[in-house]
């Protein structure tokens, strides 16, 4: 069973490499600035799997805290430098 398990994690590992460059891509061959913003979101969710992952493979749970920070963290960055944008100002 943890054998399966593991094969089925090196997958979605595989997986979110695959999709991370694609957004990478996007990020760096969009043509404005919030097609750019918005391909980051896909990178930092990639991240954040790849932390849960790390967390569950080598039991040491503490890390599922700092990977819903970081979720947390981009959603909050995103919004800030879409407004940013669009007002031309944060706060």
């Amino acid at each position: 069973m943890i054998k399966m398990l593991d094969a089925i994690l090196n997958f979605y590992s595989i997986g979110l490499a695959v999709l991370g460059l694609a957004a990478l891509y996007r990020a760096y061959a969009g043509p404005s600035a919030t097609d750019r913003i918005v391909a980051m979101n896909p990178i930092t969710t990639a991240i954040a799997l790849y932390i849960l992952i790390y967390s569950y493979r080598f039991d040491q749970y503490h890390y599922v805290d700092v990977a819903l920070l970081f979720v947390l963290a981009s959603f909050v960055g995103t919004i800030a430098i879409l407004k940013l944008l669009r007002d031309g100002r944060i706060i």
